[in-house]
C-alpha cells in the first residue's frame, strides 16, 4: 500500500536538512540547478531535503517527490529583484528539518534563519558576493556577519572566495566544495539527433538567463568577427533586447538564432551537438558557470571568462577548452575559433569529458556535503543550541 510505502521511506530516512534559497525547480538558474540536483543525490543517501523558496506563478505552494520537499512561501513585495517572503521565518520554525543549509545571497533566508532556525547547525554556502548593489551590501554587512558567525561550516565554490573581505572573521570554518554536474545525464553520445537541422555549423552555444553580466554585447562583437560562425542561446531574460539590438549594431543578427526558454531534453540534444560553449561572464556575480561545467561533461569544448571567480575551475584551459579575459571581445573571438579547428576538434571533446569526470562531479559534491553535515550534527550533539 502507498501509505506503508511512505511510512517505510520516512523510518529509513537518516535525517532532514532544511535548503533555503529563492528559487528552485522548474525555476532555472546556477544556483537553483545546483540545489536541485543536491537534493536528489542526498535522497539518495537517505537524507530528506525541505526546500523553502520564494513561491513563483505557475508552481505549487507545496509539493513532495520522493524524500524531497518543496514549501514556496509568497512574496507579495519584490525589492531589487528580491522577492521578500513574510511567511518564511514561521514556515522554517516549524520545519522538522535536523539542520538548515542557507544559500548566500539572499536577505530573506539570512532573516529566516535569525528568526526561525537557530536552535539547529548551520551551513552556509557562498555562491557569489553581491557586486551590482554595493551600497546595500554594505548596509546588510551586519545581517550577514551575524548569521556568517553562527554558521558551523561555509562552503564556498572555490579557493578564490577564502580571501574575500566578507570572510575574514570566519576563515577557519571555510571548507571549499565546487559544485558538480550530474554526470550519468550530461554526457556524450554519437547518436543525438540534431535538434537545428537548419542552423548552419559550426555553432556557437550560449545557456543561461539573459543578464547584464553575462557579457552579451561582448558575444555579439566576437560572431561579427566569425562570419562562418552561427550563435544558439538557450535562455531568456532582462538583456533580450540589449542582445538583439547589438546583434543588428554589429551586422550578425541573421546569424544568431533566439530559442528562449528550452526544457531539459532540448538542453541536453543542444549540448551534446553544439561545436562550441560560450560564457562571456564579466563580473563575480558569475559564481561558476554551471552551464560550462554541463557542456564539459557532454564533451563539448567551452570558453569562458576569468572573473575571479570560480568560472576558470570549469575548464582546463588550453585542454578542454579556453579562459580568456573578460570584456575582450577579439580574444573571446579568438579562443572560439580555437575550439572549433577541427584538427583538434576530437581531442578538446575528449579532454572535456575528461576534466568533467574528474573535477566536477556531482556526487563527489554531494559526499563532501554530506560529510559537512554529519560534521555539524555531531558537534550539535555535544553542544546543543538552546531553544
Amino acid at each position: 500500500m502507498p501509505g506503508r510505502d511512505a511510512d517505510a521511506s520516512q523510518r529509513n530516512e537518516r535525517f532532514i536538512v532544511a535548503q533555503v534559497y529563492k528559487g528552485f525547480p522548474p525555476v532555472r538558474g546556477g544556483i537553483e540547478g545546483h540545489i536541485g540536483l543536491l537534493a536528489q543525490l542526498l535522497a539518495e543517501r537517505q537524507i530528506r531535503t525541505e526546500v523553502f523558496c520564494a513561491a513563483v506563478a505557475g508552481t505549487p505552494r507545496h509539493e513532495v517527490h520522493g524524500r524531497i520537499e518543496v514549501r514556496r512561501c509568497a512574496s507579495p513585495l519584490t525589492v531589487a529583484s528580491t522577492p521578500l517572503p513574510p511567511t518564511l521565518p514561521l514556515a522554517l520554525r516549524h520545519s522538522r528539518a535536523a539542520l538548515v543549509h542557507l544559500h548566500y545571497p539572499w536577505p530573506p533566508g539570512e532573516v529566516a534563519w535569525l528568526l526561525g532556525g537557530r536552535r539547529r547547525p548551520l551551513i552556509v554556502t557562498l555562491h557569489c558576493e553581491v557586486v551590482r548593489r554595493p551600497r546595500l551590501a554594505r548596509f546588510l554587512s551586519p545581517l550577514t556577519q551575524r548569521v556568517l558567525a553562527d554558521a558551523a561550516q561555509i562552503l564556498v565554490t572555490g579557493d578564490f572566495m577564502r580571501t574575500r573581505p566578507l570572510l575574514a572573521l570566519h576563515g577557519d570554518r571555510v571548507r571549499v566544495v565546487p559544485p558538480g554536474v550530474d554526470l550519468e545525464h550530461f554526457r556524450p553520445t554519437s547518436d543525438a539527433i540534431d535538434p537545428l537541422p537548419s542552423v548552419p555549423r559550426p555553432r556557437i552555444l550560449f545557456v543561461g538567463r539573459l543578464r547584464h553580466y553575462k557579457g552579451l554585447p561582448i558575444l555579439a562583437a566576437a560572431l561579427a568577427r566569425l562570419p562562418e560562425m552561427h550563435l544558439v542561446v538557450a535562455g531568456d531574460g532582462p538583456e533580450r533586447s540589449t542582445l538583439l539590438a547589438t546583434l543588428a549594431a554589429r551586422g550578425c543578427h541573421q546569424r544568431a538564432h533566439l530559442l528562449g526558454e528550452v526544457d531539459d531534453e532540448l538542453l541536453l540534444k543542444l549540448l551534446q551537438t553544439a561545436d562550441v560553449l560560450a560564457l562571456p561572464s564579466t563580473s563575480r556575480a558569475e559564481a561558476f558557470g554551471l552551464a560550462v561545467a554541463e557542456a564539459q561533461a557532454c564533451g563539448l569544448p567551452a570558453v569562458t571568462t576569468d572573473v575571479g571567480t570560480g568560472t576558470a575551475y570549469t575548464v582546463d584551459d588550453g585542454v578542454s577548452g579556453r579562459v580568456v579575459s573578460p570584456n575582450d571581445a577579439v580574444g573571446l573571438a579568438t579562443a572560439l575559433a580555437w575550439c572549433v579547428d577541427p584538427t583538434r576538434a576530437m581531442a578538446l571533446r575528449l579532454a572535456a569529458r575528461t576534466h568533467a569526470e574528474t573535477k566536477l562531479c556531482a556526487r563527489r559534491m554531494a559526499s563532501a556535503i554530506e560529510t559537512v553535515y554529519l560534521d555539524a550534527l555531531a558537534a550539535q550533539s555535544q553542544h546543543p543550541r538552546p531553544l
